[in-house]
């Protein structure tokens, strides 16, 4: 694969072929997994990849594969056993073992920057309904996960386990901020609360990223097992996707009762979380003491002002309120080196790489309080006009 070549993937080595595309100068789109094919289809036409890189879990696409023509595709990849050769033609799909004996012992390779530094394409629906292609470069990818680090605390002595699928940005940002640091990563095919609880006591894992659904998966699951005492290893949890409720942070710090629990809001065009904030902290109050004010201060901390509060944001991301009208609620815009460069086949946001002007609307509508926590009230195109008052679903 050539510099700036787009390869897409979907496949258990997905990290190493992250890490192998971007050293060379190439740009990874990964599949969605739960996709159809005719979703894995549309995202294929749309950013015209040289190589598709498949395995196991998408045996289901190989007929599929055979009978519709998909152009770009030079190099056909897949990873482990080849395809039962029952009814599809297999003459033309490579094999990670092929490459492997063909691979130049001594050749030296040099790293390479994609186009505009380029490295990724994450799909994202947005609000939509159709797949956008978002761009991220080498820089916000980097950034943010240096973030994450810094406000979780990662650390080479973390044994992480990969909870979230790597095609979205929330789990490619955690995955390469622990690679950053020197951290153990385990791996399970997907996220089953069964799988999870066994893998936490099999590898003595310290740290995981949830969403709400999640959590109470987990919190379910091991009401039902006597003797688990998985929990006691897990020192970071960094949820996303939604706010938790009162009883969902109540169950999460029983379960995990030495893990710092933190919440994130972001998006996939801000390449992950936005803002940052702490709801338990163990080192610094009793587990006794925060079971009794977590249901305090949900109302009177969490949701004193109007919407709900997701915390602040790193020192390298900028928000502001853009508001239509005199008021101190409107729409959340940031911009900074976390931003995706643009979305597939269309023009770049910024009119020049120096420049850091171009404020970008995340959709959401909120407020900023005199401490800097950011408010959610809602979306902006879920709001409701009724004799002149603006009025959100949320609410």
């Amino acid at each position: 694969m050539g510099r700036g070549g787009t390869g897409l993937t979907l496949v258990d080595w997905y990290m190493e072929w992250l890490l192998a595309v971007a050293f060379v100068g190439g740009i990874v789109a990964p599949l969605n997994y739960r996709w159809s094919f005719e979703e894995a289809k549309s995202a294929i036409l749309m950013v015209r990849p040289v190589m598709l890189v498949t395995d196991e879990s998408c045996k289901h696409w190989y007929q599929e594969l055979q009978s519709n023509a998909l152009p770009s595709v030079k190099w056909h990849v897949f990873s482990g056993s080849p395809p039962s050769s029952g009814s599809v033609k297999t003459s033309n799909v490579l094999t990670t073992e092929t490459l492997r004996n063909h691979v130049m012992g001594t050749k030296q390779l040099e790293y390479s920057w994609a186009p505009e530094g380029a490295v990724i394409i994450c799909f994202t629906s947005g609000t939509t309904g159709r797949p956008k292609g978002v761009i991220i470069s080498h820089s916000a990818m980097i950034v943010q996960s240096l973030a994450k680090v810094a406000v979780v605390g990662y650390s080479e002595d973390d044994v992480y386990l990969h909870t979230a699928p790597l095609c979205h940005i929330g789990g490619l940002s955690s995955a390469i901020a622990m690679l950053m640091v020197g951290g153990c990563h385990v791996l399970i095919p997907k996220f089953e609360a069964s799988l999870a609880i066994e893998a936490i006591k099999q590898h003595c894992v310290t740290s995981l990223i949830t969403v709400p659904a999640m959590i109470a998966d987990l919190v379910s699951s091991t009401r039902l097992k006597e003797t688990w005492k998985g929990g006691q290893y897990v020192k970071k949890l960094l949820n996303g996707g939604g706010s938790l409720s009162a009883e969902l942070i109540r169950d999460a710090i029983e379960l995990f009762p030495r893990a710092k629990l933190l919440s994130a809001y972001g998006m996939t065009e801000t390449c992950s979380s936005l803002t940052f904030m702490t709801l338990h902290d163990p080192t610094l109050q009793t587990p006794t003491q925060t079971l009794l004010t977590v249901d305090k201060t949900r109302s009177s901390s969490v949701h004193h002002r109007q919407g709900v509060c997701v915390g602040k944001p790193p020192l390298h991301v900028e928000l502001k309120i853009g508001a239509d009208e005199p008021s101190s609620i409107g729409r959340i815009l940031t911009r900074g080196p976390h931003l995706m460069l643009r979305y597939w086949d269309q023009n770049s946001m910024k009119a020049a790489e120096s420049t850091n002007d171009f404020w970008l609307d995340t959709g959401d509508i909120g407020s900023i309080d005199d401490y800097g926590n950011i408010w959610l009230v809602g979306r902006q195109n879920g709001r409701i006009k009724s004799g002149g008052e603006n009025i959100y679903p949320e609410e």
